[in-house]
């Protein structure tokens, strides 16, 4: 927006020289940015955000002067002195998109060119001047903001106004000459036969104000903005008009805007004014908006004086009433900007000055948020595998189909319902993974290719499973791998790299402080690319959640892997997390001595270990403390389809110390329970 410093000076009497003003004008948040000297006088290029077309006119930046200085403000006025006749007829068929349309006929009119004074004021703003008829609608809406057009009377068929949409009419010619596409939608304005302007965008051709024309029809309407928007956007045409419409005129200056323009034409081109015609279908309602004056100095950081806050308000056309300790504003017609109290604070720093409003550093209380439970298990889950020797490696979240075939999945597995991706860069990434084995064991073959032998990896990331929903399902899932160097080494570590990683499982499940787990063999194969006899079931609180072996030969092969390889996969880290007690209870060190007892039995070789212990735990006693297997022994005099499991058993009571009789009657219990159940016998 340009604005002549002389032409705002009608307005408001001031004296600040126009360099000053610049920064008066910035620092209210209307910024200059740029100034340029015309001649004696100095233009202004401010440029004005979308939510302030109140002050896309001279007068609407003077009103922001003589608040910001409070110099009081010269508002024009305007007085036909002589009005003739009737007006024309005006039908307004959608109020919604025309809430006011107000007109005049003007009768005798001789167009010319414009006076000197006035095509040097349009120039100094941007506007090429034509004819003084043109150039004064021009004029108006520069200064009062409110875009008019005149049409050529004898032109309008039955001297009739209509206010409607396009409908079936597809094409109108413009005043540039233009053929535009009209859509149905499309507001226009009509005579009595055709259409003769698109409203609030261009004239018509057809009806455009000449050199011949005798009598003129003068519009001065609010269309509503967001009709004017699309309508501008689907012609790709954009005016002076468009460009104040779109943002909101000011409904209640549409007759004020009618009058200037009138009187300036009748005292210019001549001519007789007619009686206005005001159609007002949609009455402006005010709105009333409370802000107490504790929360607009809250808000801007300095007290203000609830004086000042008043005062202010009113200078920029505000009512203001007091409310006790603070007020209720009720904004004019052409501040539709203003909605809720934190818009009226606003006003009130922007009339305070931002240059006034000291900078002062936030307080604020920085804090970490509090961690996810699963971010917190995944943490721990990480720290517990590196402090066991392995290493964390990250890979894609893409699969190569053919994988699953190495895995010896049958067809039925859930794993071979693969979300693909429809751009792939290569076939090796085509599918979202559903397991994160094929990766790990990919790690495992490429670092034995370059010549390393102790591989110990482990990944934390999810897997995309089909749900035959739009997504697919994610769930994050946990595995390892562990291969072992066969070579000669100093240490002899003869045992199977299968216990190696049962170990720093059941090291995390100690730092997880998850007592209810075990280790077991199913009679079926476990996964279909684990070896059958050395694999089994990871159950955490009764509940299948993984699965721990050694790699199929075939799997081994298929993936170029040579040596002893391990493979734990948890399927599901919720099991863990639920498994995991949400806090530690803490409890005095013992005041008792404890007792230890051993005990040997021979049991059948295919009873598991943990079966033995869960016998022994379960004995209902409050004496039994702990149990750990020291031994397992084959061999003679052993039979061959036998074996021996030594366990040392610890008891020890919270209330006393305990005597032999006591430890002897529960160890007699213990003997009976595993010859009943396990069939048993004491090793002697």
């Amino acid at each position: 927006m340009k604005a002549s410093y002389i032409w705002l000076k009608e307005f408001v009497d001031f004296n600040l020289p126009p360099e000053e003003l610049s920064h008066t004008l910035t620092m209210a948040g209307l910024e200059v940015e740029a100034i340029e000297k015309v001649e004696e006088d100095t233009i202004f290029d401010i440029g004005i955000t979308p939510n302030r077309p109140d002050c896309l006119s001279v007068r609407g930046i003077a009103r922001e002067i003589s608040a910001v200085l409070e110099i009081p403000f010269k508002d024009i006025s305007t007085g036909i002195e002589k009005e003739e006749g009737d007006g024309p007829v005006v039908e307004i068929e959608n109020p919604g998109l025309c809430p006011r349309y107000s007109s005049r006929i003007i009768t005798g009119v001789k167009p010319g060119p414009s006076p000197e004074w006035l095509s040097k004021r349009l120039e100094s703003c941007g506007i090429r001047a034509t004819s003084d008829i043109v150039d004064i609608t021009n004029y108006v809406m520069l200064e009062l903001g409110q875009p008019m057009h005149a049409f050529d009377l004898d032109k309008l068929a039955g001297k009739k106004i209509v206010v409607r949409e396009a409908g079936d009419v597809k094409k109108f010619r413009t005043l540039d000459d233009e053929e535009r596409d009209l859509s149905k939608e499309t507001l226009l304005i009509w005579d009595a036969e055709k259409p003769v302007a698109i409203a609030g965008i261009m004239g018509g051709r057809n009806t455009g104000v000449s050199e011949s024309t005798v009598d003129i029809l003068l519009e001065s309407a609010y269309f509503n903005p967001s009709s004017v928007r699309k309508t501008s956007r689907s012609l790709n045409l954009s005016t002076e008009s468009s460009y104040r419409f779109e943002r909101g005129v000011d409904i209640e200056a549409v007759t004020l805007a009618l009058d200037r323009a009138a009187q300036m034409i009748a005292e210019t081109a001549g001519g007789r004014v007619t009686k206005i015609i005001d159609k007002y279908p949609g009455l402006f309602e005010p709105k009333k908006i409370r802000v107490s004056f504790k929360k607009i100095s809250s808000v801007i950081g300095v007290d203000i004086a609830g004086s000042f806050v008043e005062r202010s308000l009113r200078n920029i056309g505000f009512r203001v009433e007091r409310e006790g300790e603070g007020i209720a504003a009720i904004p004019p017609a052409y501040r539709n900007d203003i909605e809720r109290d934190v818009d009226i604070i606003e006003e009130v720093a922007r009339l305070y000055g931002y240059d006034n409003i000291p900078s002062t550093m936030p307080f604020m209380q920085m804090s970490s948020p509090p961690e996810h439970k699963t971010q917190e298990l995944v943490k721990i889950l990480k720290n517990s595998m590196i402090k066991s020797g392995f290493s964390e490696v990250i890979n894609f979240s893409f699969l190569n189909p053919d994988a699953l075939e190495k895995l010896n999945l049958p067809a039925n597995d859930g794993r071979r319902n693969l979300v693909y991706i429809k751009n792939p860069l290569r076939k090796e990434e085509s599918a979202m993974r559903t397991t994160l084995i094929p990766a790990l064991l990919n790690n495992v073959s490429l670092n034995l290719n370059r010549g390393e032998k102790m591989l110990r990896f482990f990944e934390v990331s999810r897997v995309f499973l089909s749900s035959g929903q739009k997504l697919p399902e994610e769930i994050t899932r946990f595995a390892a791998v562990y291969h072992k160097d066969t070579n000669a080494s100093i240490w002899q570590d003869k045992h199977d790299g299968f216990y190696n990683l049962k170990g720093a499982l059941e090291n995390l499940f100690m730092e997880l402080k998850i007592k209810e787990y075990s280790f077991e063999r199913d009679t079926a194969p476990v996964e279909p690319y684990l070896h059958p006899g050395k694999s089994c079931s990871i159950t955490i609180n009764g509940q299948k959640a993984g699965s721990l072996g050694t790699l199929h030969p075939g799997v081994a092969h298929a993936f170029d892997i040579k040596g002893n390889v391990n493979i734990l996969e948890i399927l599901d880290m919720e099991k863990i997390q639920m498994a995991a007690p949400a806090g530690i209870t803490y409890t005095p060190l013992p005041r008792y001595p404890y007792v230890e007892r051993d005990i040997a039995i021979i049991v059948s070789k295919d009873i598991p270990v943990e079966q033995a212990k869960k016998i022994i735990l379960g004995i209902d006693s409050d004496i039994i403390e702990s149990i750990t297997l020291f031994d397992i022994y084959t061999g003679k005099p052993i039979p061959d389809d036998k074996k021996s499991l030594a366990f040392s058993i610890r008891f020890r009571s919270a209330e006393k110390t305990l005597t032999d009789s006591e430890v002897d009657a529960v160890h007699s219990v213990i003997l009976k329970r595993l010859e009943a159940e396990l069939k048993a016998e004491l090793r002697t």
